[in-house]
């Protein structure tokens, strides 16, 4: 059996889960610096370990809605193609280990594209959309986040 553990986080009504292995850190949000000519869903820069990384709205990229930086909303720092960058999201609820078993295949039609979907799993009687976050960016945003000089 292989067993993976998630990080859980919410984004509006809905749980989504990140593979903990790409997972930095998980900090409390801070004010981004914005950063003109950039895709709406890259908030901007913020200061992180005295290195700028850039931080990406999850909800303002899957079309979700805009992300607040209040309450229990977090920046998941996470490793995504050799660069660090902050995820905002509403809140981080816990880590799930999951069998591998456990993980279903994507659905077709989701909120979401499904190139982005690792797969499903359950928390009870709630479903988790597993996201792979190397897959979060095209790679015209990619070059976007890399011609930053941050990415």
């Amino acid at each position: 059996m292989i067993e993976t553990q998630y990080v859980i986080f919410r984004l509006g009504e809905d749980l989504y889960g990140a593979t903990i292995k790409d997972v930095q850190e998980i900090i409390l949000p801070q004010k981004p610096t914005r950063v003109p000519n950039n895709p709406d869903f890259i908030e901007g820069i913020i200061d992180y370990r005295d290195r700028v990384i850039p931080v990406l709205d999850l909800k303002k990229r899957f079309q979700l809605g805009d992300s607040k930086y209040e309450g229990q909303s977090r920046f998941i720092v996470a490793r995504v193609n050799d660069n660090d960058i902050a995820f905002a999201v509403d809140e981080v609820t816990e880590i799930l280990r999951a069998q591998r078993e456990d993980i279903e295949e994507a659905p077709e039609a989701t909120r979401i594209g499904k190139e982005y979907i690792y797969g499903v799993t359950h928390i009870g009687d709630q479903l988790i959309v597993l996201l792979e976050l190397s897959k979060v960016l095209s790679v015209d945003e990619r070059d976007v986040l890399e011609s930053m000089d941050i990415g």
